[in-house]
């Protein structure tokens, strides 16, 4: 257990918020007890499933871009109605307002996995999944780190008219549904009661399993990790490891066949002129991110065996076996080549940047170093992968330490 963690482990009391436990323990109850009731009284159709599954995207993308994209992380910007329409559809997800939930977002960016994180994931499963909110916690009712969002008059009407807000939009939602289809207990069943258990759960495995469950290839200082079966679910929210290194980035799946809805859904904002600024994580830095890891991983390994980095070089040196010797260099070499191509990839991507923002710069200019931007980052991702392998190739045959 990290050192951060241990000394605030004198579990002081916690209050509990009594009117929490009792929602989050009724409503999958429930839906436990309703949903197979129905199915088996009185048949499920189509048209339940659908509205269910409809308002669980609707409702799930305004959490995963809207709440956690937009508001929490500033990653895009958005216009009106579309902070409006997240505004609403996020508030019926009976998660909180979009400033209390935001707030304890970034609490939990700031001080994740130590006592002043919220929903800190060193207190257990059950705690980062739901106990935090059954609890006044860390930072409990602590909204001073989103004046931004106190200053956005979407977001502050929605936190002071939360309440009616979420309960108006599920009220209307399910009325409508029920007058358009004449299912009325369908849609309660259904469209309502199971689709808001859906989406709390699907979102609190984010801030429990998430962190428990998965790789981590862009960094090991945190808990979070990259699990693609989370993001089928949860709206590509689960490639987490990745966000909590790049947290200001508008995806959470960075290459293009990660299955991410969100991103796509901003991207699609974008287009149609609804949102700007989309905020992107430069490729040097992700891969240099990456590199770093590999060679981190690699020092660990070596420290494992209670050998350093340099006496591991000379030992390869002295080692009397050419093979390995010549292993222990070429690793070398390929460390070299892929921080050279790193770097080269930085200054272009550094001056392609420059020329974008200086109005005057000619197209054909632009146009040349987009290319050699591209080039450069073929050329980098290829020295990286040249990097991981040979480290894994030396790591499954390691020189003797002794």
């Amino acid at each position: 257990m990290p050192a951060t963690m241990t000394a605030g482990r004198s579990r002081r009391r916690r209050t509990v918020v009594w009117r929490n436990v009792a929602f989050l323990v009724v409503s999958p109850l429930l839906a436990a007890i309703a949903v197979p009731w129905y199915a088996l009284t009185l048949g499920v159709s189509w048209i339940d499933v659908a509205a269910c599954a409809g308002l669980w995207v609707v409702v799930g993308l305004s959490v995963t871009a809207g709440y956690h994209r937009l508001f929490s992380h500033r990653a895009y910007n958005a216009s009106a109605p579309v902070r409006a329409f997240f505004a609403l559809f996020g508030a019926a997800a009976l998660q909180n307002s979009v400033i209390a939930w935001s707030a304890a977002h970034r609490f939990h960016h700031r001080n994740v996995d130590t006592d002043d994180d919220p929903y800190n994931p060193q207190e257990g499963f059950f705690y980062s999944h739901m106990g935090w909110v059954m609890v006044e916690g860390a930072r409990h009712d602590d909204t001073s780190n989103v004046p931004d969002l106190w200053n956005d008059p979407i977001c502050r009407w929605q936190h002071e008219h939360y309440l009616s807000i979420a309960i108006g939009v599920n009220a209307t939602v399910t009325v409508a549904l029920g007058a358009l289809t004449g299912r009325w207990l369908g849609m309660v069943v259904f469209a309502l009661l199971l689709r808001v258990v859906l989406t709390h759960h699907f979102t609190f495995l984010i801030n429990s399993a998430a962190h428990m469950w998965g790789r981590r290839p862009w960094s090991t200082e945190h808990s979070a990790r990259d699990n693609w079966l989370l993001s089928l679910f949860t709206f590509g929210e689960g490639y987490h490891n990745f966000h909590h290194t790049f947290q200001a980035d508008y995806r959470n799946g960075a290459l293009w066949y990660n299955w991410d809805p969100s991103k796509w859904l901003i991207w699609t904002l974008a287009k149609l002129g609804l949102a700007g600024e989309l905020k992107r994580s430069p490729v040097d830095l992700r891969l240099r991110r990456l590199f770093d890891q590999a060679r981190r991983g690699f020092e660990e390994r070596l420290r494992a065996m209670g050998e350093t980095v340099d006496a591991w070089r000379d030992r390869a040196a002295n080692a009397g076996d050419a093979a390995r010797a010549a292993l222990a260099r070429q690793l070398d070499e390929a460390g070299s080549r892929c921080d050279e191509a790193l770097t080269e990839l930085a200054a272009v991507r550094t001056r392609f940047q420059a020329a974008v923002r200086h109005a005057g710069s000619p197209r054909a200019e632009i146009r040349q170093l987009r290319r050699r931007l591209a080039e450069k980052s073929r050329s980098a991702r290829h020295a990286l992968r040249a990097f991981q392998q040979l480290a894994e190739s030396v790591a499954q045959a390691p020189l003797p330490v002794a």
